[in-house]
């Protein structure tokens, strides 16, 4: 029989394999196995299992084995198919995808240094063969299983992927093309899981890193300039009720948005070895439609709320993974959450929960820019805040967590350098009006104290009598945030009243 060609999914592989083939790999169970039943069934009719009830090898006598290779996919399944083919599946994504974790030590891993490096059909194969073991070595990150997603590579693509680049080319032709881009667009971007596998590098699925999310951010900078492009056409669409009207590509786009972030976008308890589901921020932190005042309320305030609530490990992958976004991208981020920042500050003169978490997100990318520096530092100063903000109040705030949990105070990279001056000298009071408080309690329960700093020096030996007194001060620091009173030798002051 011909060789199977080359493919990326185990599946196409199972298809183009031909049945003689399959049946040798996949036919009767060996005798380690302890069964006369076949590991996957996948030639079934009647009481025909891989053997005959009678004993008989089932692979001349059954007469599916005559039919033409091309008709694998008819042949019905037994109940234990699903299983073994889960297995099966496992394994070959833990052969060429790995598990994701970093020191992984399976030796039948990818993410394994020593892990095999085996081409698709070769790892099909070997994949089979795992499978068909008594004692089974799978990593806990290996059994996924790939969804429907969006890949905008031209690349050979399976049955799962949707070539947008493709479909968006085909939509002007008919409004068959038109309903069936739609209908993709509302599946794959309002679920968590389809956007999590969607434009990955190469289009091919890879599994994500502490420090790689294997996401292609140019692809998605394409993708959502060719579907928000100004200027488009009416697009056909099936709507809720089934009937056939039109609406614009960029309305479907984000009302598939809107869909994702109503529903539950933070990961679930227990998939923390699971990085994939953490794409899908990036993805949608990267939609410049997050500028529109109108999507406000319906994806951004959503989306802060959701990064807010991942665990800090999560957000540091997410600060990591940002700084593979290209500078103008990155940049349209920033502008976005300080345009949502400045709406709020400024039209509404209120600093609610949104923008608290809108701030804290933005520190998230000015983490990503310490170490990237893919804009100035200057891009996250806000003038709305320094300009309107009470720092006064804003500072007291910052000194009693317990009173509130938020301050711009905690969160400088927004703070220009005049308003840090401010705060600098709001800190210089403060402790010197708690130095002169502690002073007079301690004068009139334990003795006398100065409440103020007092230097005496002479006016020929200003600097050098000041530094020495100073340097005399250094084992009593506290005393130097007292209010300073300076005396010259031998000038007594006149009291004129």
């Amino acid at each position: 029989c011909e060789p199977p060609p080359a493919v990326g999914h185990f599946e196409d592989i199972l298809i183009h394999l031909p049945r003689f083939c399959l049946f040798l790999i996949l036919g009767p169970a060996t005798s380690d196995l302890g069964t006369s039943r076949p590991l996957l069934e996948v030639v079934r009719t009647g009481n025909y299992c891989g053997r005959m009830q009678d004993g008989h090898d089932g692979a001349a006598s059954s007469p599916h084995m005559a039919s033409s290779p091309n008709t694998v996919d008819q042949f019905a399944p037994n109940p234990d198919y699903d299983s073994c083919r889960s297995l099966i599946n496992s394994y070959f994504y833990q052969i060429t995808l790995g598990c994701g974790t970093v020191h992984c030590t399976n030796r039948n891993c990818f993410s394994c240094p020593e892990g095999p490096r085996l081409d698709p059909t070769t790892a099909a194969l070997l994949a089979v063969k795992l499978a068909q073991s008594t004692t089974h070595y799978l990593c806990a990150g290996a059994a996924i299983t790939i969804p429907e997603s969006l890949q905008w590579t031209d690349s050979r693509q399976s049955a799962e992927v949707v070539p947008l680049k493709t479909m968006l080319a085909n939509a002007a032709s008919s409004a068959q093309s038109q309903v069936e881009l739609s209908a993709a667009l509302r599946r794959c971007l309002s679920n968590p899981d389809s956007l999590s596998w969607s434009f990955l590098k190469n289009g091919k699925p890879s599994r994500a890193t502490e420090h790689q999310s294997g996401i292609d951010c140019n692809a998605v900078a394409e993708a959502y300039a060719a579907m928000l492009k100004p200027g488009q056409g009416p697009l056909a669409i099936v709507n809720a009720r089934g009937e056939l009207t039109d609406s614009m590509l960029s309305d479907v786009v984000a009302a598939a948005l809107e869909d994702l972030c109503r529903g539950a976008i933070v990961p679930a308890q227990g998939t923390a070895h699971k990085l994939e589901p953490l794409r899908l921020f990036v993805i949608v932190l990267l939609f410049p439609g997050l500028m529109e005042p109108e999507y406000h309320n319906t994806i951004f305030k959503k989306l802060c709320s959701a990064i807010n609530s991942l665990s800090q490990e999560q957000r540091d992958i997410i600060k990591c993974w940002m700084s593979e976004c290209p500078a103008n991208m990155f940049r349209d981020t920033i502008v976005a959450f300080q345009q949502f920042i400045t709406i709020y500050v400024n039209e509404y003169r209120c600093i609610d929960d949104h923008v608290a978490s809108a701030t804290k997100v933005l520190g998230i990318l000015w983490g990503t820019n310490q170490t990237a520096h893919l804009v100035s530092f200057k891009e996250f100063y806000n003038d709305a805040i320094n300009e309107l903000v009470d720092f006064t109040e804003d500072f007291a705030r910052w000194k009693d967590i317990q009173r509130c949990s938020f301050s711009f105070c905690a969160h400088p990279y927004v703070l220009d350098p005049g308003t840090k001056s401010k705060l600098l000298q709001l800190d210089a009071n403060n402790q010197m009006r708690t130095q002169i408080r502690g002073a007079l309690f301690r004068s009139i329960f334990g003795g006398s104290e100065c409440p103020y700093l007092i230097l005496k020096v002479r006016r020929e030996q200003l600097i050098r009598d000041t530094l020495l007194q100073i340097s005399a001060c250094q084992h009593q620091q506290e005393d130097l945030k007292k209010p300073l009173k300076v005396i010259f030798k031998g000038e007594e002051g006149i009291d004129e009243g």
